[in-house]
């Protein structure tokens, strides 16, 4: 008897603590099911921000690894708000990190290759590179021969161009393959004294989101106004200032292109970036300059569709070409909205000049002349007031050198060559006029003038062989869309080639091949798509400055061609009043007349996971 009570409560026992264990067991699935846990591998890399300095979220043990400062907690986790700095010969596994030089932030003179290495982690795509101070030898005949900075190990195959210079507020962000090794390697030599401040910044593959345009970009004011300027002269005025005197925008310390027609000298802050500066389509002249009063107004004949069938040509106008009379020096070079002169508008560029002769042509239409060809670029027209309200004009102290197209409410698409080794000075002189139609008049339309904040542009970029001609501008504060301002819309069809379609170019470029003037007023031209594989045949006589299947689109220039001063503007096909912008103006013939090569523009549909990354925000928590 004793023996069976024995048992039973045994088992009672037993029963009882499995019952209990069962249940214990319960609570703690349940629990876990509530409780989200992310592994630290998965590819949240978030960055944190105090008093203007941002650093990573990682653990204790990892920031005492980078020998990081704690400078708060993420949110409300246990993570540390890890700032982490280095300097030459040191690595990294941080996902964010300060690269500087050894006095930071002071200057240093001691001649030294100054690297740093930095792991890339799991699912990272991008590496973002922002030089929050930048100061090193400045370029010298359009190339960094003293001091340098080279990017190693990125994930395109396109060799990365050395940087130097003041490049203090510029942003590039680039490929990368995630458990490889990025090197940044610099040489420096002390003369003069450099500093730097260099912010890396490791982006998830889950933190870079497709752009989207804003709502409604890309319509075209079809029932915008006609422009009637009212003010002309009987002689062209020489609105665009000798290049001797001005600093080029478009080009850092070092000598000055020279322009086929001239010979000129150099100075200081004037240099070439290797490029071919393009420019605009332009209007039918009738004679060389337009002879009227002052007073009386100048009327123009109707303007030809701007979108056209397949297979049409546009006609050329019978309207004259408007000389603008020069304005009155401004009373301060701060003053704003009114801008007589460009920059940057010389005609052909040293790596076309070295080309040409290197191959040395001797087609008579293919040489350079002591004076221009008579041939006048034809085809364009005046466009309407806002009538293409994404259109802007990039403009450097008061002077106009480049255009560019309003993409959201705070970034300009552009060229690479209108700003890639620019402004020695920084970017303080540096304005972009959105919504104008006159350059020299200042009320005739509601346009903005802002400042800019910084400039992305493309880390693989080729001053030499134009390939990667693509670059964003921030603007310092958001504008506000309004019927004279308005945003462009990107193509969302990735895989189209539009050859064939038409295509109409906008901006402020040179009308003339006889003249080095630019247009004030802003002019149109439409013509037909070129087949690229035709296009690179045409371009393939010109080793290193060819044009590319995958990263180009080009314009039929029979009737009409962009100029200098059209660099960086906006190509764009039209479905009635919805406009997409399909390409850049990069490069063309550099005398803008038609010798069989096509306008080249750089393809948008091919650099749009370049626009993604570049405008991807940061994971901040």
């Amino acid at each position: 008897m004793n023996t069976i009570f024995k048992q039973l409560f045994l088992m009672a026992v037993l029963f009882g603590y499995a019952r209990s264990e069962f249940r214990s067991r319960q609570g703690r699935q349940f629990f876990q099911q509530k409780v989200k846990y992310v592994n630290r591998e998965s590819g949240r890399y978030q960055v944190c921000a105090v008093d203007g300095t941002t650093g990573a979220c990682m653990t204790n043990t990892d920031c005492e690894r980078e020998r990081g400062r704690f400078v708060g907690y993420c949110g409300g986790t246990d993570d540390y708000c890890c700032v982490v700095d280095k300097t030459c010969g040191q690595a990294t596994t941080s996902h964010q990190v300060y690269f500087r030089n050894p006095g930071y932030p002071n200057n240093d003179t001691e001649a030294r290759t100054c690297n740093i290495e930095m792991e890339i982690s799991r699912r990272v795509c991008a590496v973002r590179m922002t030089f929050h101070k930048f100061l090193l030898a400045r370029y010298e005949d359009g190339v960094c021969i003293r001091d340098t900075l080279t990017i190693l190990g990125t994930s395109i195959n396109d060799p990365v161009t050395p940087v130097c210079g003041n490049m203090t507020s510029w942003i590039t962000t680039f490929a990368v393959k995630e458990r490889t090794r990025l090197t940044l390697a610099m040489v420096l030599q002390g003369i003069p004294a450099y500093t730097f401040s260099i912010g890396l910044t490791q982006l998830a593959c889950d933190n870079i989101p497709p752009f989207q345009s804003p709502t409604y970009a890309g319509i075209r004011n079809a029932e915008a106004e006609k422009y009637i300027p009212t003010t002309t002269t009987t002689e062209a005025p020489t609105t665009t200032e000798d290049p001797t005197t001005v600093e080029n925008p478009t080009t850092v310390e070092g000598p000055t292109t020279v322009d086929p027609t001239t010979a000129t000298d150099t100075t200081e802050e004037t240099t070439t970036v290797m490029n071919v500066v393009r420019g605009t389509s332009s209007e039918v002249t009738t004679s060389e300059s337009v002879v009227t009063t002052t007073e009386s107004v100048v009327t123009t004949t109707e303007s030809v569709p701007t979108t056209l069938m397949p297979g049409k040509l546009p006609m050329p106008p019978n309207d004259e070409v408007l000389i603008r009379a020069a304005l009155p020096e401004l009373e301060s070079e701060e003053e704003e909205g009114v801008y007589t002169g460009s920059i940057g508008t010389t005609p052909a560029i040293s790596a076309f000049r070295r080309t040409f002769e290197l191959l040395k042509v001797n087609e008579k239409c293919w040489q350079y002349y002591d004076e221009p060809p008579t041939f006048r670029v034809i085809g364009g027209f005046y466009a309407n007031l806002n009538e293409y309200p994404w259109q802007v004009a990039l403009v450097y102290k008061n002077k106009f050198f480049c255009g560019g197209s309003l993409i959201s409410d705070r970034h300009i698409l552009t060229a690479s060559h209108c700003v890639f080794g620019s402004f020695s000075r920084g970017l303080d002189k540096l304005r972009v006029s959105l919504g104008d139609h006159d350059l020299a008049t200042r009320n005739e339309t509601k346009n903005i003038v802002s400042k800019v904040k910084t400039i992305h542009w493309h880390l693989h970029y080729n001053p030499h062989s134009t390939v990667n001609d693509i670059a964003v501008i921030e603007l310092e504060n958001p504008v506000d869309f309004s019927y004279s301002v308005s945003a462009v819309k990107l193509p969302t069809d990735l895989t189209e080639r539009y050859e064939k379609a038409n295509a109409t170019i906008t901006g402020w470029g040179r009308y003339t091949s006889k003249s080095k003037t630019t247009s004030t007023i802003m002019k149109e031209h439409t013509a037909p798509l070129v087949n690229t594989t035709l296009c690179v045949q045409a371009w393939n006589k010109f080793p290193g400055i060819n044009a590319s299947y995958i990263n180009h689109v080009c314009l039929n220039v029979t009737m009409g061609t962009p100029c200098h001063g059209d660099s960086g503007g906006p190509l764009v096909v039209c479905t009635g009043v919805q406009c997409s912008q399909i390409g850049v103006v990069s490069f063309g013939f550099p005398l803008c007349t038609n010798v069989g090569l096509p306008a080249v523009f750089t393809r948008v549909t091919h650099y749009k996971s370049w626009i993604d990354m570049n405008l991807a925000p940061l994971n901040f928590v």
